[in-house]
């Protein structure tokens, strides 16, 4: 079983490094320092987009609208690119952003026309992936304006505003730029900078010290620096504030593997199958991992076992109509996606209605 290292809310849990010697020189600050920070064009652009406006409702809708209209238009004509975690000014520069980094520039946005937007985390969307050597769990955050008496209304990457979608937990401001550091120190390890992570997994703690993520990411970047009892530490630390996150119980059953001590590596490896067992979103990345592997009916399984835990996320049944459809079981395909489409947002009922008419046509 390889680590397992949940991080943050748009994409990153590390596993499978490798070792390099310590590093002994005092490592600077982290480069940004208000990574949130509105450019002053910016809030002139949203004041004069908003201006017309006077509810909050319209002016959140102008505002979107300014995000999404293709820039030929006199939009921003943002886009989502998860390379990389942005800060507001390089969103506004490059027109790019992931879910984190789109979030931070919307709730500055509107902070800055006295809207009191927030930051939430989605609890219901969620997935695992693999990038080369790395396993990473993605979470997903948006940016939240209470309407009372009626419900939040939510901002995302769907270009309309959504009440009542989303099961939101309310994050503090400290905890996103938290991981929005360990966002940028996962980044800098898969491009193998990993001095310059540890500069932002020290980052993130310096901003949010009871953070398990926070210090699962430095012990991650510490065991790749060769670190091992610091990262050891580390890793202690993050179980000692999230005992029920399996991440950095599946990296330290890897650091006791790799240093001989089994028996407390076994220890750890029935703690974390424990942990995870639960997870929907691992069965569904272990369905993915075994259908690439061949093992279509595992692949099954597991995907099962995911609907069973989560029944109403749409990507779980997307992956059990394509095993369907690898096994000719077409007709049984048409109707997993039509039950998909039930739990989708509008723009993903337009995929997955495209994938029902070709399948409508092979049948």
């Amino acid at each position: 079983m390889k680590p397992w290292t949940r991080i943050a809310p748009f994409a990153l849990a590390v596993a499978a490094f490798a070792q390099t010697p310590a590093v002994t020189a005092t490592l600077p600050q982290a480069a940004s320092s208000n990574p949130f920070q509105l450019p002053k064009e910016v809030k002139e652009l949203v004041q004069r987009t908003t201006l017309s406006q006077y509810s909050t409702q319209s002016k959140l809708r102008a505002l979107m609208e300014l995000v999404f209209k293709p820039q030929e238009e006199g939009g921003l004509g943002m886009t989502y690119d998860s390379s990389r975690t942005r800060t507001v000014e390089e969103v506004w520069r490059d027109r790019k952003a992931n879910c984190l980094s789109l979030t931070a520039f919307y709730v500055a946005a509107c902070r800055s026309v006295g809207i009191q937007a927030a930051y939430g985390d989605s609890l219901g969307v969620s997935r695992w992936s693999r990038k080369g050597s790395l396993i990473c769990f993605e979470r997903h955050v948006v940016a939240v304006v209470p309407m009372p008496p009626m419900d939040n209304l939510v901002a995302d990457f769907v270009p309309q505003l959504q009440r009542g979608v989303h099961h939101l937990e309310m994050l503090p401001e400290t905890r996103v730029l938290a991981l929005f550091h360990s966002n940028r120190a996962v980044e800098l390890l898969q491009d193998h900078q990993p001095d310059a992570a540890l500069i932002e997994a020290q980052a993130s703690l310096q901003v949010d010290p009871t953070s398990g993520v926070g210090w699962n990411i430095q012990g991650v970047v510490q065991r790749d620096l060769g670190l091992t009892a610091e990262a050891e530490a580390s890793f202690m630390k993050a179980m000692a504030l999230d005992a029920k996150d399996g991440a950095a119980c599946g990296n330290l059953e890897t650091l006791m593997q790799d240093t001989g001590r089994l028996a407390e590596a076994a220890q750890y490896r029935d703690l974390g199958m424990k942990l995870r067992a639960k997870d929907p979103y691992f069965h569904a990345f272990l369905a993915l991992e075994a259908y690439h592997g061949g093992s279509l009916e595992q692949a099954r399984e597991e995907v099962k076992t995911a609907i069973k835990l989560l029944p109403y996320e749409p990507d779980f049944y997307v992956l059990l109509a394509q095993l369907q459809v690898v096994k000719g079981e077409n007709e049984d395909a048409i109707k997993t996606l039509e039950r998909a489409k039930r739990w989708s947002l509008p723009l993903e009922r337009q995929r997955l209605d495209s994938k029902l008419a070709l399948l409508q046509r092979k049948s």
